[in-house]
């Protein structure tokens, strides 16, 4: 019988560098996703597989993070790893070292990124073939430039190609790890990818489980956006949504928060997220975008294709297409000051390809 699951660890500190301006004075794991900060998916996900004490590293932001974690599920007790400087996700592990002593695996996981995987199945797979480290492996998608992953006729893994390279199978943010994984941490800033897996490669102890559940990584603007609406037109993870349907706006999908008033003769095309508290007048136009808690848009405006970012009051009549919107407050480090606007920071959301493991 496969030993239960009972503790992870999920990595929160990073920057988030790629998905700024976003995460200029945000921390990612706190941002909303169809109204819940995304790494609630995450806790929620977890303690519905049975785990009940999940390790949370926390530095960027970490008071967001902390906030976020306010809502987590009670049977799920939190423990926080802060770093006082960001120790990469090989860093951070062995700092939270202490709480994974002893003979169980554990679950290791990104805050950012949403996977409906089987827990089941993983777990059986590592205590079956005695690893030190099982990785969720996926089908990389057509186009990307995610490294890829080659496993071996034993399901061992055997080498990680770069993105340019062919391959099919690509790394989907799950580890399983004994706990004699630790002794291979040297304990200084770095990436597992590059301290602990070329070292379990070499030793044959890292093995693959290959599933293509629903996945959603976020790490840039664009891949947010589309990853929100993805989620509202497919309903993945509906059962964590903190929005709900507005009847009366088909064909288009319309989903809101609590306290959110739309006037009647406002109208919709495609999927439209809007946040807790936000108002809609007569007249504005709404297309594909995801809107925050607390925004206002007034009479006349038309946005399509845009994130629009907490207790933003559009101006009346204002177009924007394709854009990011966000308030500016008195610290204005890290913005393109071109982008600045009076109070408010309107950035193009920049098409990038992906890049992972």
């Amino acid at each position: 019988m496969t030993p239960p699951l009972r503790k992870a660890m999920v990595l929160a500190a990073g920057s988030g560098k790629r998905l700024r301006p976003l995460t200029v004075n945000r921390a990612k794991p706190a941002m909303p996703v169809l109204g819940r900060p995304m790494i609630q998916y995450v806790l929620r996900r977890l303690a519905r597989a049975g785990v009940r004490e999940a390790v949370v590293n926390l530095h960027h932001e970490a008071k967001m993070v902390e906030a976020a974690l306010e809502c987590a599920p009670p049977e799920l007790a939190i423990e926080l790893s802060v770093e006082s400087e960001l120790l990469g996700t090989a860093g951070g592990l062995k700092h939270a070292s202490h709480h994974f002593a002893g003979e169980a695996a554990f679950l290791l996981v990104n805050a950012d990124t949403l996977v409906d995987f089987d827990v089941e199945n993983i777990l059986r797979t590592h205590h079956e073939t005695g690893a030190t480290a099982t990785l969720l492996l996926r089908s990389r998608p057509s186009g990307s430039n995610y490294s890829t992953i080659s496993v071996d006729a034993d399901g061992r893994i055997d080498a990680v190609l770069s993105g340019s390279e062919d391959g099919e199978l690509m790394f989907a943010g799950v580890w399983v790890l004994s706990p004699n994984a630790l002794d291979y941490l040297s304990g200084e800033p770095a990436g597992l990818e590059k301290e602990l897996l070329p070292q379990l490669i070499e030793k044959r102890a890292a093995v693959a489980c290959v599933q293509n559940s629903t996945w959603i990584t976020i790490d840039t603007p664009e891949r947010y956006w589309t990853a929100c609406l993805t989620m509202a037109r497919e309903r993945f993870f509906e059962e964590d949504w903190n929005v709900s349907v507005v009847p009366n706006h088909h064909p288009a999908q319309v989903l809101a928060g609590s306290g959110t008033r739309i006037d009647r003769r406002a109208s919709f095309r495609g999927h439209v997220v809007l946040g807790a508290d936000c108002r809609v007048a007569r007249s504005a136009r709404i297309e594909n975008s995801i809107c925050w808690d607390g925004v206002v848009i007034p009479n006349g405006a038309k946005i399509s294709r845009c994130v629009i970012a907490e207790a933003v009051e559009l101006s009346q009549n204002m177009e924007i297409e394709d854009k990011l919107v966000m308030p500016v407050d008195e610290d204005i480090s890290g913005l393109r000051r071109r982008e600045i606007h009076g109070d408010l920071l309107i950035s193009k959301i920049r098409r990038e390809r992906s890049r992972g493991l």
